[in-house]
């Protein structure tokens, strides 16, 4: 038990004080020792020597990457099987794989330096060296109890078992013998690459010794459900008792002597039985039958049997759902016969359990297919008791037939009873439920479909129409308020809908309306009340405030133009294109004329009365007042000419002018105007060009798409 820390400050206390002899400060220091041994197996800092130490933390702290270094043999290493241990003094551990590490094997001595793992389900090692520095002996294989195996606690230990052998396969994928093994009622497996005998059929039934390291079996939860042995060397697995040479020549025994009293009977020792196949699985399952029972045998071998074929079956006896079964059977023909015939049976004796993986014959009426994993189910129903038939393995692709549901049909195949809880000796027993083991799809027969138009057929249909009829009634009256409702509705909608897009658009055009205000008026009411205070300033000059003055003439004059093309472009009397070209024309002569340019007009005559929204009158006239102001600053032209059509559903307004024209290599850096206009255009849904391969001039021509409701 931990000595309290206090209690030991408290004992060093009185000690000093006292002023004892140097025995009792010896003494005290042996205990002090002994006490920070004990408590510091879970440091994070201490290096763990000893096996047992990694085995005994928790997951969590074998997590935290301690430190580790031992010296132990190697009971165990199989790459193919993942499998990797090493055993000290103290305990086995396994060893996770890793990168650099030299070849080792059983009985070499090793020195391992590395970290804890938390592991799967124990703590494990994980190396990051790892030297062989001799060899020494495995150590003593200790007696494993069941008890102990299912616990867990042998788990990466070299133990001892000694069992009966219930069968042996080879496995190719990693070169090891699987040896089934029975010891304590516990079944579990051997992994060995060699066996005392090159005969492995004559193995199974004998009595074995087998050491070797427990290896568990986990799940996700780090939960064992199944453990095997490791055997590493071949002298490790030893034969105590040798099976009959001759199994097959054993008396044979009737099936219906299986697990029945005897004062001498014997439990774990193969029995031979004889009968007729009834149903075959290679590899899974065989059903025979005698005279009047039948046997389920498990088996692994794959030779082809035929239904009526004569067998011998060995087999360790078992109990089974109700009737005994054969455990790790293997079999021989010695002749062929005749399928057998079922017996037709009623529900009471099935249910009574006398035919009992029996070969049977029952009718019934057809409830449903279904089907779940490679299985398919029939449901069906007898007398009021519903039991299913299946096909526990695929048929060639075959299916049932499909019978009319409520079809009479008749299901042969092997009886299995389900026993149920509830259990009373006596004739008046019966089981819980059965089920039918079906050969083929063609154990299934129809014997009679339903008839299409019976009374209850008769009776649903009759209450159909007249349900139908109701509904009908009831349904146009539904239906012609529902309509009335439906239309003083949609008339609401559509008026609050109108109303709603109206105020949206008298909101937007207020919000732009109020834009334009501040970008175009704010900024010159700005600069006129500037040059105003500079007039009326006395530090002004004579000759500063007539040029102040003229400045602030022609900034009123830029202001009436601009309020004037707000006032144009929020007008509804100019909506139409025609209003557009009018305002076009009459804007190209009036500002071209204070430059000295002429003003040519080519507008067609045919231009619709279409309206044009204001949005998008304005940014044409403010594209189209951008390449006018272009021509008067950079082209140096003397005329103008301003064309205004309708082209394939477009409004084209083209200005030609006859200046210096652009640059081969285009505008010059800096020049804004022509990217303004093309941003301006494209943000209408319209593109702008500017033809090139003209000797004089420059044509700038806007194409805008109108608006297809209104062409």
């Amino acid at each position: 038990m931990p000595f309290p820390i206090h209690s030991i400050s408290g004992l060093i206390g009185r000690l000093a004080a006292g002023r004892p002899a140097p025995g009792v400060w010896l003494l005290l220091w042996v205990f002090l020792s002994v006490w920070s041994r004990a408590h510091g197996q879970t440091s994070t800092n201490r290096v763990l020597q000893f096996a047992d130490q990694v085995r005994r933390l928790s997951p969590e702290l074998a997590a935290a990457h301690l430190p580790v270094r031992l010296r132990a043999v190697v009971t165990f290493n199989d790459p193919l099987l993942y499998s990797r241990f090493v055993q000290d003094e103290t305990a086995g551990i396994y060893l996770q794989e890793g990168t650099n590490l030299p070849a080792f094997g059983p009985g070499e001595v090793v020195d391992i330096e590395g970290e804890t793992g938390a592991g799967q389900y124990a703590p494990i090692v994980v190396p990051r060296s790892l030297k062989v520095v001799g060899e020494a002996p495995l150590p003593t294989a200790h007696p494993a109890s069941i008890e102990e195996l299912v616990s867990g606690r042998q788990d990466s230990q070299f133990v001892e078992i000694v069992g009966t052998v219930r069968a042996v396969r080879f496995e190719a994928e990693s070169l090891n013998f699987l040896v089934d093994l029975v010891t304590g009622g516990e079944r579990l497996t051997v992994c060995a690459r060699h066996l005392p005998t090159t005969n492995t059929a004559a193995l199974v039934e004998s009595v074995v010794r087998v050491r070797g390291v427990c290896s568990t079996l986990f799940n996700r939860q780090r939960q064992l459900f199944g453990f095997r042995l490791l055997v590493p060397r071949a002298s490790d697995f030893t034969i105590e008792q040798l099976s009959d040479p001759a199994p097959f020549e054993i008396p044979s025994q009737e099936i219906a002597s299986l697990l029945q009293f005897t004062a001498r009977g014997s439990f774990g020792r193969r029995v031979k039985l004889a009968g007729t196949v009834v149903y075959h699985e290679p590899g899974v399952a065989l059903f025979i039958q005698g005279k009047q029972e039948g046997l389920y045998c498990q088996i692994r071998e794959f030779t082809p049997l035929q239904t009526g074929d004569q067998v011998e079956v060995l087999g360790f006896p078992a109990k089974g759902e109700y009737t005994p079964v054969l455990q790790d059977a293997t079999y021989r023909k010695i002749g062929a016969g005749l399928p057998p015939v079922p017996v037709t049976i009623g529900l009471d004796e099935a249910l009574a359990g006398a035919h009992d993986c029996r070969l049977v014959r029952l009718t019934g009426k057809l409830l449903e297919y279904t089907r779940r994993g490679r299985e398919q189910f029939i449901v069906v129903e007898k007398d009021g008791f519903v039991f299913h038939a299946y096909l526990a393995r695929e048929s060639d692709g075959a299916g049932f037939p499909r019978a009319q549901i409520g079809s009479e049909i008749a299901t042969v195949g092997i009886c299995l009873i389900e026993r149920g809880s509830s259990w009373q000796a006596g004739e008046g027993w019966r089981a819980k439920s059965f089920r039918i083991l079906l050969r083929s799809p063609h154990d299934v027969m129809v014997l009679r479909s339903p008839p299409w138009l019976d009374v209850r057929r008769v009776l649903w249909i009759a209450g159909v129409l007249g349900m139908m009829a109701l509904v009908a009634t009831a349904g146009v009256a539904v239906l012609h308020r529902q309509v009335t409702e439906r239309t003083r509705q949609l008339k609401v909608q559509i008026l609050e809908g109108q109303l709603a897009e109206r105020r949206r658009e008298i909101e937007q055009e207020r919000t732009r309306l109020a834009q334009d205000l501040h970008d175009d008026l704010g900024a010159g009411l700005t600069e006129v009340n500037m040059l105003s205070s500079l007039v009326r300033s006395p530090m002004t000059s004579m000759e500063e405030k007539n040029q102040y003055l003229d400045d602030l003439t022609r900034s009123a004059e830029r202001m009436v133009t601009s309020f004037d093309e707000i006032v144009w472009a929020v007008n509804p009397r100019n909506d139409t294109v025609a209003s557009l070209a009018s305002y076009f024309g009459s804007y190209a002569q009036r500002f071209l004329e204070l430059a000295a340019v002429t003003c040519g007009l080519d507008v067609a005559e045919d231009l619709p009365e279409h309206p044009l929204d204001p949005h998008l009158r304005q940014g044409l006239f403010l594209a189209f007042k951008e390449a006018l102001t272009n021509v008067v600053r950079h082209s140096g032209a003397t005329h103008v000419t301003l064309r205004i059509s309708i082209q394939e559903q477009q409004l084209v307004v083209e200005i030609t002018d006859d200046g210096r024209g652009l640059a081969p290599h285009g505008p010059p850096v800096g020049s804004d105007g022509l990217a303004n206009m093309e941003a301006r255009l494209k943000s209408l849904g319209g593109h702008c060009e500017i033809p090139g391969g003209l000797k004089h001039g420059t044509t700038v021509r806007f194409r805008i798409p109108l608006p297809t409701k209104w062409l």
